[in-house]
């Protein structure tokens, strides 16, 4: 993220991990889960919480946790979901933003679905949000619009990184309307006392901070069956092309919402044939999008941060189009901004969502893992370490309740 934000990492002031707040072993879990979870997670347990306590002890103002796992793995996975589950225990009233690394659909690991399937399935209990990344779309996107032909998984976190800083670095709430952005600002200056003009008053006074994490799951995660976040960012451009691109926010805006009404995470997979329909008309829980229909991507609720110049009155309307919600969402649109450019872009949108594309990957890998379960294919290295058939019944099951919600949105 440090880097997203055009910050010098060899500098001798960049952050670096502190060497006495670091747990390393050199054992893993050997792509397995349950030796993750269930062994090397008990082992560590108490050097874990201390390591945590001391850092949360340091903040000067303690927001909540956000995790960074992999799924395909063991140690990622497995230990991973088990530290949430801790931070959870020990601090029973803080936020808790799981971002997860979703494997290639190629295949990484031989069981990773299982190994994924049981972290969605424990962190949907533990965790208040779950963001899933992509392997298959952040390569995608690192080839189709970075252009880079064999990207590294340095290419690839700096996709992660832009991502995350678009949402998580300083923000302030906006209104969706500009008019209403512009009159709260006003009565904002005067109820302050403060007779200076909208410009002199600043963007920032009109406006609160947006509060990291709690702001982001109460948006986004009020119900606690919704809990899957997907990620988009714009502009996805080569820094070749950088010097030759106007940036403007209608064409910013425009291509995020189709981006979010399609689904796509990127802006080469974009299908522009697939319009809203016209208000009033019902999309609803009909649409056969989980049989391979192409239908409206329906949301429960978006974050969207826009940061650079003339963020404060973008116009942003066309992400409150009622056939993107569900009847009962009580706040389906939040909007923050931020003067200050991200990186090197002069404007930049980030999308955080809680809609149907983020489950499509869930959808297919709960299919792969039926049919190696039916197998009985590898289960007996998870039985070594604790687990039972009664185990992957229940994650599946709680998988299944996840695809079966947001499939009725």
């Amino acid at each position: 993220m440090k880097r997203a934000a055009g910050k010098n990492q060899n500098s001798a002031t960049s952050w670096k991990y502190c060497p006495d707040r670091q747990i390393t072993q050199d054992s893993g879990s050997g792509n397995n889960w349950a030796r993750g979870f269930h062994v090397h997670g008990p082992r560590c347990r108490e050097a874990i919480s201390n390591i945590i306590r001391l850092e949360v002890e340091a903040c000067d103002l303690f927001g909540g946790f956000l995790t960074a796992q992999s799924m395909a793995g063991g140690t990622g996975s497995g230990l991973g979901t088990y530290v949430t589950e801790l931070l959870k225990d020990e601090y029973p009233s803080a936020c808790v933003l799981s971002h997860c690394i979703w494997p290639f659909e190629s295949g990484e690991v031989i069981v990773q679905n299982y190994n994924a399937l049981l972290t969605l399935a424990k962190l949907q209990e533990f965790a208040d949000g779950i963001i899933i990344s992509q392997n298959e779309s952040l390569s995608s996107i690192c080839k189709k619009a970075l252009g880079i032909p064999r990207p590294s998984f340095d290419d690839m976190n700096d996709v992660v990184g832009h991502s995350l800083a678009s949402i998580f670095l300083p923000a302030s709430w906006r209104s969706v309307r500009p008019c209403e952005w512009n009159e709260h600002t006003r009565k904002t200056a005067r109820d302050k006392g403060d007779n200076q003009d909208f410009a002199k008053a600043g963007i920032y006074g009109a406006g609160m901070p947006v509060r990291l994490l709690s702001d982001l799951v109460s948006k986004l995660c009020a119900h606690p069956g919704y809990r899957m976040l997907s990620l988009r960012f714009t502009p996805q451009i080569s820094p070749k092309s950088l010097n030759f691109t106007t940036f403007n926010w209608r064409a910013q805006t425009k291509q995020l919402q189709q981006m979010l009404v399609t689904g796509a995470l990127g802006d080469f997979d974009m299908d522009w044939n697939l319009t809203l329909p016209d208000k009033g008309t019902s999309t609803g829980a009909a649409a056969s999008r989980f049989k391979g229909g192409r239908t409206v991507n329906r949301c429960l609720a978006n974050l969207l941060v826009l940061r650079g110049i003339g963020s404060h009155d973008a116009d942003v309307s066309g992400f409150e189009h009622e056939s993107m919600y569900p009847v009962w969402s009580v706040d389906p649109l939040s909007v923050a901004m931020n003067p200050a450019k991200l990186g090197k872009y002069e404007m930049s949108a980030g999308l955080l969502s809680n809609c149907q594309s983020s489950v499509m990957c869930t959808f297919r890998a709960l299919s792969r893992a039926y049919g190696m379960f039916a197998s009985r294919a590898y289960l007996h290295q998870y039985f070594q370490h604790g687990m039972e058939m009664a185990s992957f019944d229940a994650a599946f099951a709680t998988v299944e309740d996840v695809i079966s919600r947001y499939h009725a949105l």
